[in-house]
């Protein structure tokens, strides 16, 4: 289950929630002045994210190299590419 909650909130709350994400899977939603600023996910799913990235950059230096791209065209196209997916 996803939550949402203040930062106030969450900072009395942090031992019951990282429970909640480590034990039952949650995920929660940390707001700012009413906007999502950060989210605490399990070790399963931050491991799994970091994978993913390691596995994209590795494609990206394997493309390079094939393409014979210099590193900083390289560097750029992979830095739209983030900045895509992101605004999704």
């Amino acid at each position: 289950m996803e939550r949402e909650m203040g930062i106030s909130k969450a900072r009395e709350q942090f031992g019951e929630l990282v429970e909640l994400v480590q034990y039952r899977g949650d995920s929660i939603i940390i707001s700012r002045n009413g906007k999502a600023a950060a989210a605490i996910v399990s070790m399963d799913v931050y491991e799994t994210w970091k994978k993913e990235r390691q596995d994209f950059f590795q494609l990206v230096r394997k493309t390079q190299n094939e393409a014979g791209l210099p590193a900083e065209d390289a560097e750029k196209i992979s830095s739209d590419v983030i900045s895509q997916v992101r605004k999704q």
